[in-house]
């Protein structure tokens, strides 16, 4: 029987609305007429040889009183139905928690478990196995308190783990005995708050088929990675710990859920109270959850910004791959010889390396086009390996994706539209990143150019053909002479750069004002009138000045469309989001 709202159950409740449904119960809000508070009720679905035992099981169960572990106030029996009436908590479910932040930091994941240990510390003394220890059963409260809900479904030590008719636990997060339908003791939960605390600092559960047959088969005979090879920041100690806890044989798990607690004490390094490090955690989610909230709520703006936040890391780290992996296809493949498929092989190397450890892979990258230079000029590999060795051990290594945003200039330098370049960085980020990225960006567009027999349109500077005249040269201090010798002859290829900086850093500083058209407007005025500087100093012989124009039209048509992708804002008073918080 489903309940319906304002229903009064039992003489006493009056039901305020539906908290959620699982195989086997139904979960209210409602209210308690006779002691005037709110209380969760639990609508069990037993057969009728079943509900003694759920009987005496919700009576030992209640018999339960620790600060986290939800308390049983009553169970009650009409007709057919079993009802567990229970204290309602207001909080977040660690499982939605998990789906907006994750892998938690490792503090506030060992507080977490510490305070799982805890209840089930207190449940084990008093022979109670939980036996379904999941996020979704972890309620952290606004004040920064945890809650294990579901002991209600419990069972007593001793008893088998798969009665007809009783809730068996969660596949991916049971214990191995758990899922034979063995008899299950204090390790289980133990194992399945090990399997919790994995997630928590992997943002993976170690098994989980696409299938129930294939899950329960990776549960009782898979070994699980340990967490550091899935998060690097964790110590040998965290491997240790969680891999014991998740141990295939009881007998090598932690005895008791205190040995497990002592453990995880061992691993904090913060004397910040749980409630702070908790709460503050909540605050964390709610801060993302209402800013993807309101992304919904306006059109499709919003919901376009919403899937590039959802997705960032895919959306950076992808094209990145792609960008070094390419190069080192058409070498191998054209340079040295090599067939379609190893040269294809090769480069898919790269591409998985950038993909999945672009901090480590962009590194490999570098130096491996370095060396791969050396059968073309020996000059040129010396050269590049000075440069970006350091350039990743210093700024790659920290932040990989944006320390190869600069290749965005000769991109749009291909795609015939430079000038957008320095105005998008402006609009997309902070102004000293703006700048930073922008003038970089103005740099290697024009070695492209400088490289080429003849420059990308639209011709700012003509091509010098220094692909060429590299070849061969095995003398870095020439090479290197080589390459400067353009932006010393040609004083616009140092002013150009300086001028991509401080548009990207003044469009960026009017976007900071919620106004993306006049940001826009203001970044393409400022970049015409800065050319028109630099030719009344240097003359027009030094930049083309035709193509010049027809580049900047063909930008200002692109440019002027970029507002209407904008991220939505909210007015500040509000106290919300605002699109250029979202970016930085």
């Amino acid at each position: 029987m489903h309940l319906k709202t304002d229903q009064l159950l039992l003489d006493r409740y009056k039901i305020i609305s539906k908290l959620g449904r699982g195989g086997f119960a139904d979960v209210y809000k409602a209210f308690d007429t006779r002691m005037e508070r709110i209380v969760a009720i639990k609508q069990i679905h037993v057969s009728r040889h079943s509900a003694e035992r759920v009987l005496r099981e919700a009576r030992t169960v209640a018999l339960l009183n620790h600060p986290n572990i939800v308390t049983i106030h009553e169970f009650e029996r009409e007709d057919e139905e079993c009802y567990l009436i229970m204290e309602h908590v207001e909080g977040v479910p660690l499982s939605k928690i998990l789906s907006r932040i994750s892998p938690l930091q490792a503090e506030e994941a060992i507080v977490i478990a510490i305070e799982i240990c805890r209840a089930l510390e207190a449940a084990h003394l008093n022979n109670i196995i939980h036996r379904d220890i999941k996020p979704e059963n972890i309620m952290i409260r606004h004040d920064g308190r945890l809650k294990v809900m579901d002991f209600g479904i419990a069972r007593l030590k001793g008893m088998s783990g798969t009665t007809d008719g009783d809730i068996i636990g969660t596949f991916a997060y049971m214990s191995p005995e758990q899922a034979r339908g063995d008899e299950v003791d204090e390790r289980s939960d133990i194992y399945s708050l090990g399997i919790v605390l994995y997630e928590m600092l992997t943002d993976c559960i170690p098994f989980s088929g696409e299938s129930v047959p294939e899950t329960l088969k990776m549960v009782q005979n898979v070994q699980a990675l340990p967490p550091s090879e899935l998060n690097p920041s964790l110590t040998k100690e965290f491997d240790e710990c969680i891999m014991t806890a998740i141990a295939k044989d009881p007998r090598q798990r932690y005895e008791t859920a205190s040995a497990f607690h002592e453990a995880l004490v061992g691993l904090r390094v913060s004397l910040a109270p749980t409630e702070k490090i908790l709460s503050g955690l909540v605050d964390r989610y709610i801060e993302i959850e209402n800013e993807l909230s309101w992304f919904e709520e306006t059109g499709w703006r919003g919901r376009l910004w919403r899937f590039f936040y959802q997705h960032r890391e895919s959306l950076t780290r992808t094209p990145a791959a792609i960008m070094f992996s390419y190069p080192f296809f058409l070498i191998m493949r054209f340079w040295y010889g090599m067939s379609k498929s190893l040269s294809l092989f090769i480069a898919a190397i790269i591409y998985m390396a950038v993909l999945l450890r672009p901090d480590y892979g962009i590194g490999v990258a570098f130096l491996a086009l370095s060396l791969l230079m050396v059968t073309y000029s020996f000059g040129l590999s010396f050269v590049m390996l000075l440069v970006l060795i350091p350039y990743w051990f210093f700024i790659s290594r920290r932040w990989p994706i944006a320390s190869i945003t600069p290749a965005g200039g000769p991109i749009f330098g291909l795609l015939h539209i430079p000038f957008v370049f320095p105005i998008l960085a402006g609009l997309l980020t902070n102004p000293i990143i703006a700048a930073l990225v922008a003038g970089f960006g103005c740099v290697a567009f024009e070695l492209m150019n400088i490289f080429l027999k003849t420059s990308i349109e639209p011709e700012l500077i003509r091509g010098y053909s220094m692909w060429s005249l590299l070849r061969g040269e095995s003398n870095p201090i020439y090479v290197a002479q080589l390459i400067s010798s353009p932006f010393l002859e040609n004083p616009a290829l140092v002013l150009q750069p300086m001028l991509w900086a401080i548009v990207a850093a003044l469009s960026s500083a009017i976007k900071g004002t919620r106004r993306w058209f006049a940001a826009t407007l203001t970044g393409f005025i400022s970049l015409l009138m800065g050319y028109q500087l630099i030719f009344a100093r240097f003359g027009t012989n030094l930049i083309d000045m035709g193509r010049l124009m027809q580049g900047l039209s063909f930008s200002l048509i692109i440019l002027l469309l970029l507002p209407i992708f904008r991220p939505p804002a909210r007015d500040l008073e509000e106290g919300g989001f605002e699109s250029d918080e979202f970016m930085d």
